[in-house]
């Protein structure tokens, strides 16, 4: 006849307690959020913007354009946040990549002598981002910085 194994209650307790905390701590991670976001939940709010840009000639920053535009929360970051002003004409935007607080791409010029860059937008937060398109043999030539003032009230904003 077989006799079940017999454990002392305080082994019942530390298996359950322990199994508890375990199966606590493995939901707790199966339901936080994946370590890497998702590159289309963009992370710039909707609203006002002002947009400050300066051409960089010579590695001096040229006089301010200043420009507002209301972003919604639909708006491709592409056209809202990338879309820089490049000295050259001939230039073209290729191989982009998108994070959840970043915009860059590379930059083909094929104008004479053709040259190449990359061009970059960094979010510090959901309200503020600063950007530059660098050429190769030219260094920086657009600085760009974006902030946040409210929200948008109308289509006409």
């Amino acid at each position: 006849m077989n006799h079940p194994l017999k454990y002392p209650r305080s082994l019942h307790v530390f298996a359950i307690r322990h199994g508890l905390a375990f199966a606590l701590l493995l939901a707790a991670g199966l339901g936080s959020t994946a370590s890497r976001a998702d590159p289309g939940d963009f992370q710039a709010m909707p609203g006002l913007w002002k947009t400050v840009t300066r051409v960089v000639e010579h590695g001096h920053a040229g006089p301010p354009t200043i420009r507002w535009q209301c972003v919604d929360e639909d708006a491709d970051p592409w056209l809202m946040f990338a879309d820089l002003p490049i000295p050259d004409a001939s230039c073209q935007r290729s191989d982009q990549h998108r994070s959840n607080t970043a915009l860059a791409w590379t930059v083909n010029c094929s104008g004479h002598p053709p040259h190449s860059g990359h061009g970059r937008v960094d979010f510090d937060s959901a309200e503020h981002y600063t950007a530059s398109v660098e050429l190769q043999d030219r260094g920086e030539v657009v600085r760009v910085e974006g902030q946040r003032y409210a929200a948008c009230t109308g289509p006409s904003d």
